[in-house]
Parts: structure tokens; sequence; C-alpha cells
């Protein structure tokens, strides 16, 4: 183990080389090593973590050339607690080194639930992986303390092939507010739910010719945000990509943004942007 591990950091500093020396393209070799070496830099940030935290300015350029994880991840993990408790990530977005080794979730009993493996995993670190259908969760009512759900929503109901690698397409529904549903029934009371989704003009994301994420509008949000009417709080905060990177924004300076979908252009736009032009981010204690 210790030897894969020195073989797949000197892989990750070569990658990163390589990005850095080919133009800093977005996903191109390199991009995600440089990506997440950004991430946990920003992590180990205070005076970061606390604009986050707060929802304040980001230093101009913040991300740029970066996709949104850049700032779903700091504003999600700002506001875990700390300490121990049951934490469910309702996507798998949590499923890399640099975040499961974060200390707000390495210090929690963390469950993943997604549709179907992938190739990395950390069961060694005590995580438990299951997988299946948001809409019908196996868990008991009021199980876990924490759940987030990073870029996942807009996912469900749509044609998964590329995450699943089922050579059939699935039948496509708008069928996202039953997982909501699902994720606060298996939510403790005064449990914590982070959600996370693309953000802006009405889009049908597609890839392989079918539509694999649709990304959120006003209305839809509105729709989502009913959904939590008898929760104790909530929030939303967005925050929107530009030439000058990402940073918080308003939800009427965000309507009008289209994402840039690299599994159909060829070519990238003026503001080099890798994927969303804006998330919404909600903050709900049930």
């Amino acid at each position: 183990m210790v030897v894969i591990e020195k073989l797949r950091k000197v892989k990750r500093m070569v990658d990163h080389s390589v990005y850095v020396l080919t133009g800093r393209r977005p996903w191109s070799r390199g991009y995600n090593a440089s990506k997440f070496a950004f991430i946990k830099e920003q992590l180990r940030n205070s005076n970061i973590c606390k604009k986050f935290l707060s929802s304040s300015t980001l230093p101009q350029g913040y991300g740029h050339a970066y996709d949104e994880r850049v700032v779903e991840y700091p504003w999600t993990l700002t506001r875990l607690n700390g300490g121990h408790g049951k934490l469910l990530d309702a996507g798998s977005v949590f499923n890399f080194r640099e975040i499961v080794e974060h200390p707000k979730v390495s210090s929690k009993n963390l469950t993943i639930f997604t549709l179907a493996p992938e190739h990395q995993a950390f069961w060694y670190k005590g995580i438990s992986y299951q997988y299946g259908d948001l809409r019908d969760l196996p868990f008991r009512d009021e199980w876990f303390d924490e759940i987030v759900s990073i870029s996942t929503l807009g996912h469900i109901g749509m044609d998964n092939r590329i995450y699943t690698n089922k050579s059939e397409s699935e039948e496509i529904g708008l069928e996202a507010d039953q997982a909501v549903r699902e994720l606060l029934r298996v939510l403790k009371p005064d449990g914590r739910f982070l959600i996370s989704v693309v953000f802006g003009k009405h889009q049908f994301i597609e890839c392989q010719g079918a539509p694999y994420a649709e990304q959120y509008d006003s209305a839809l949000l509105k729709d989502m945000l009913n959904l939590f009417s008898d929760c104790k709080k909530v929030s939303v905060t967005f925050y929107k990509y530009s030439q000058e990177g990402w940073n918080v924004s308003t939800e009427k300076q965000c309507a009008d943004l289209e994402y840039y979908n690299i599994h159909v252009k060829k070519t990238f736009d003026s503001d080099i942007a890798a994927a969303a032009r804006a998330v919404a981010l909600i903050d709900v204690v049930k």
C-alpha cells in the first residue's frame, strides 16, 4: 500500500507538470490533479474558509479555468459539523482522497451511496459504500446526522450510462423531488442537508446523444425549495463563474448563464469555463 501511494503521488506530480506545460486547459491531462491540489490548498487557508462560511467575496481570479468543485467543496466542508456522527454522501462526490482525508470528513462514520461501484474506493479507511437509487434508499428513518448531495440531484432520472457503463439508455424522468424526500426521511431532526445544483438558464446537458444532467433555473430551484417548507432553516448561496474566476453572486446575475459542455463542444469559450457557470448551494436544517 505504501509503494502504491508513492507511485500515485509521483503520477500526480507528473500530471500536474504536464498540465502546466501544456497551457492549463480544463479536462486535459493533469487537470484533476491540479484542481484537487488547488482545492486542498484553499481548504488549508483559514481566510478563504471564513469567506465561504460567511458567503463573502472571494479574491479576484479564484478558481479560474476550474469547474464548480472549487466552490462546492469549500462551501460544504466549512458547514459540516466537527467531531463524530453519521454522514451520508448522496452521489459519491466526496469519494476523493483530498476530501475523505479532510478532518471534517475523516472523523465521521461516512457512507457513500451512488449508482454503481467506481474505480477508486477507500474501504480500508472504514468508509461504507452502498449502491442503488436515491429515490429508494435502504436506510431507516432518521439515521444520518448530516447529508451532502453535491451536483447529484440534476442527474436523477437522467441517462446515467456515463456512470454505470450500461449499454442501453435508461428511461428519462424528472424525479429529483422523490430523492429529496427520501434524503429528508433518513436525516435526523435538526440534521443538516447540504446541496448543490448547477444553475442558470434551463438546460438538459447531453452526453452520448442523451441528457445525463439537468441545469436548474429559478423555477426548478423554487420547486425544490418548496420541499423544505417544514424544515427549520433554509438558505441559498449563489456562486458565478466569469473570466475573473468564481465569486459569490445573486440569483438574478446567474439566471441566464449557460453550461459549458465538454462532451459536445470542441473548443473552449473565451472565459475558459470548464463546466457550470453558476451553482446554487442550499443549506437546510431539518
